[in-house]
């Protein structure tokens, strides 16, 4: 059976038109959070529990790597979105031993998810590391962008995203910021 010329193009222009539609990234569901997984033909699954989500893909130079975490944590109630910065700063602080890491830039801001009060931090350290033998140290560059949202049924229930490029200093990604955001941008709130 032909279609008439006219009908056949708009079915055309119909199933191109599906076809271009980008497709949504399937879920990571973690008891009360969900995040898109990002292109897995990427990555490898590290570790999956219902409270812990890691994956991590090679970087394009030798001892490059990038780690996505996301893991469910309790939180004390915090009264207000400033007190859940100064928590995360306090905490961010204590992370880090100062004999292995040279820290040189750290920042907590608040961040709106979805109307929820969040912090969203950043860190750039140097890891003091040596080579093999009797070689000169080596630094290696973590950085690492994090969010912690309280989920906004239960505030003592939270997920830790963290995104992390672990690099030497000649290979920093000028996108890394904007992988991070993008990532992060894709937390939702899910049913407890």
């Amino acid at each position: 059976m032909k279609l008439p010329g006219l009908t056949a193009l708009a079915l055309l222009a119909l199933v191109a038109g599906c076809a271009s539609q980008p497709k949504e990234p399937p879920r990571i569901m973690m008891q009360g959070f969900s995040i898109a997984a990002p292109n897995l033909t990427d990555w490898s699954v590290g570790k999956q529990t219902p409270e812990l989500t890691m994956i991590a893909k090679p970087g394009r130079f030798t001892g490059e790597t990038y780690v996505m975490q996301a893991t469910v944590i309790k939180l004390k109630a915090f009264d207000s979105a400033a007190e859940l910065v100064a928590y995360v700063e306090t905490l961010q602080g204590k992370e880090l031993d100062p004999r292995r890491y040279r820290v040189f830039k750290s920042e907590v801001n608040g961040q709106k998810v979805q109307g929820q009060s969040c912090a969203l931090s950043r860190l750039e350290a140097a890891e003091r590391t040596t080579t093999t033998g009797t070689g000169s140290p080596v630094n290696i560059m973590l950085e690492t962008m994090s969010l912690i949202c309280p989920h906004p049924k239960d505030p003592t229930r939270a997920i830790d995203m963290a995104y992390s490029h672990r690099h030497f200093p000649e290979d920093a990604d000028p996108q890394f910021s904007d992988d991070a955001a993008l990532l992060m941008r894709t937390l939702a709130f899910e049913p407890l």
